[in-house]
């Protein structure tokens, strides 16, 4: 239990950190763009390093993370300055990227992938959306996600 005011300061901050993914949701243009950037440098640079099993575990954090900070009443719906959602629509799709030479092009199609589907909203992603709360602002990047995995997982399989 939150005892004093500082303690509530600390974690309003904290969650701020935590949502604006370290204040990248801040910037004035671009914010959702510029953080979905983020795991594709993360896999692109450390691809090799990261198995699959540890990147889905990493996303199934990111999700526990993304639905505890948002899960609070903000202004809007779908509040610009909530990137963890991207960040971690970006990261779902990054998953099944291969490593080696031929990766960075697998991530920049994961990316156009992932920025296809979060802006367009297509296959029932805006229904989705428009659920209340953590669930709206998170759900329709982490299905935006799985699109753009699906279609990677399916070109990696035939390339």
């Amino acid at each position: 239990m939150l005892n004093s005011f500082k303690e509530l300061f600390a974690l309003d901050k904290a969650l701020k950190l935590i949502y604006s993914v370290f204040g990248i949701g801040y910037v004035p243009i671009g914010s959702g763009t510029v953080c979905s950037i983020v795991p594709c440098l993360i896999i692109g640079l450390l691809g090799d390093q990261i198995s699959i099993l540890v990147r889905i575990l990493i996303a199934l954090l990111i999700l526990v993370v993304a639905f505890i900070s948002t899960n609070i009443k903000f202004d809007d719906a779908d509040p610009g300055y909530v990137v963890i959602d991207e960040f971690l629509g970006m990261w779902i799709s990054l998953i099944l990227v291969p490593s080696g030479p031929s990766g960075l092009v697998w991530v920049l199609i994961a990316f156009i992938l992932f920025r296809f589907f979060d802006i367009t909203k297509l296959l029932g992603i805006s229904r989705i959306e428009k659920l209340n709360g953590a669930t709206g602002i998170v759900m329709d990047d982490v299905v935006a996600g799985l699109y753009a995995l699906l279609i990677i997982g399916l070109l990696v399989s035939v390339f």
